[in-house]
């Protein structure tokens, strides 16, 4: 058995990498969408589900691995999870149905999730509360690229290679990352070898879910993060289908949502420890509220264009890039010990959330366009609510 109460922290760049490979992941194939749905003869709906079961796949597999690396360690369930992605990725890329698309896409997203989730609980095991705060907002504002670069790219990959040669460009970026984290990642879980059953791994659970803190700022994560997801998967359809623009359209009106949010995760990083993590999530949410409510002002006009869909996003992003590293620094911080198992159950929850909402948005965007931006208003009033409740943060 072994306990390491300073363990060594590991550098922005590896914690970059491994919490890059999840909007990689998700992003890339978002512009392709709408050509995946003519190559295998199928629905749009259904070809949505290379986006749906991603989220589940991540939401599953970080119930599961959040309480492992707190028993064996971060490290190894970091690498295992990067191992799994880059198969997953092959797989898509040889992929002859539906069926075996959608099977690669699980495997992506159980590999992706599991490294994305444990990133944040390696951050929280080497700082506090507010550190913690700041430190996801300065990896997220570096790490944004990868989502602000992915729908460009993924759109052109998509455009002069073909759908294929984007799993082949996921795998590329899976054995790199892997080998980065073989290298360069030190082992930071506190507790590793502490004796337990395998049942006994999940007690965390139940404390966490009574635990107020917790559930108001998962609730807050979910449903600023659910909006998102749902964003990514009715977005391609309307700014192609509905408004009838090319794949690259879309991604590069993206930029402007990435570059929103990373406005947002620089305040926070600046300002957490000054102002405090709870009041930043708050105005992150009322910008984000605000935002949208002008998205559905636009969006019944006459001059509803993907410029006039997205400006709005980008100031709803500046609020979600703080709402998100806020609220997730805030719901690992109800027991800064487990923050393993506090990762996974909020990751599963957020995931699931945003599975949920982009099986509803896919369907509501093709019945009525403007139910996107309708949804995503929705969701921010009831995280913005949830977070009225919050209880005064204490403690470290």
């Amino acid at each position: 058995m072994r306990a390491s109460p300073l363990p060594a922290k590991p550098t922005l760049m590896v914690l970059v990498a491994i919490s890059t490979l999840q909007p990689i992941a998700l992003n890339l194939l978002a512009p392709a969408t709408p050509t995946l749905a003519r190559h295998f003869s199928t629905s749009y709906a259904t070809i949505q589900l290379t986006l749906t079961l991603f989220l589940v796949a991540v939401a599953l597999t970080q119930l599961i691995i959040g309480p492992l690396s707190d028993r064996f360690g971060r490290r190894p369930c970091v690498n295992a999870g990067i191992a799994l992605f880059v198969a997953g990725s092959v797989l898509g890329a040889l992929a002859e149905t539906t069926g075996v698309l959608l099977a690669a896409r699980l495997l992506e997203g159980a590999g992706a999730g599991s490294a994305f989730a444990l990133s944040r609980a390696i951050i929280r095991d080497t700082a506090s509360r507010d550190e913690a705060a700041s430190m996801i907002a300065s990896v997220t504002m570096v790490m944004v690229v990868a989502p602000m670069l992915a729908p460009y790219l993924g759109g052109h990959i998509e455009t002069r290679f073909g759908w294929r040669m984007i799993f082949w460009f996921m795998t590329g970026a899976g054995v790199v990352v892997l080998v980065l984290t073989v290298l360069r990642l030190p082992e930071t879980a506190p507790r590793i070898g502490v004796g337990t059953s395998f049942l006994g791994i999940f007690r965390a659970f139940p404390g966490l879910i009574v635990d107020r803190g917790f559930v108001v700022n998962v609730i807050a994560l979910s449903m600023t993060s659910g909006a998102f997801f749902a964003f990514i998967a009715a977005a391609p359809y309307i700014v192609v289908e509905t408004m009838g623009r090319g794949p690259d359209v879309y991604g590069a009106y993206f930029i402007l949502n990435a570059l929103g949010y990373m406005v947002g995760n620089f305040a926070m990083s600046r300002l957490a420890v000054k102002l405090g993590t709870a009041r930043l999530v708050r105005t992150g949410l009322a910008i984000s509220f605000v935002a949208m409510s002008g998205a559905i002002a636009l969006s019944l006009t006459p001059y509803w264009t993907p410029l006039t869909l997205f400006l709005p996003l980008a100031i709803n992003a500046i609020g979600n890039g703080l709402t998100i590293p806020g609220s997730t620094a805030e719901a690992l911080s109800a027991k800064p010990e487990l923050a393993g198992s506090a990762a996974g159950l909020m990751g599963a929850i957020q995931l699931g959330s945003g599975a949920l909402a982009t099986i509803l948005a896919s369907w509501a965007v093709t019945l009525w366009p403007q139910a996107l931006v309708l949804m995503m208003w929705l969701m921010m009033g009831a995280g913005l609510l949830a977070v009225s409740r919050a209880p005064a943060a204490g403690g470290r």
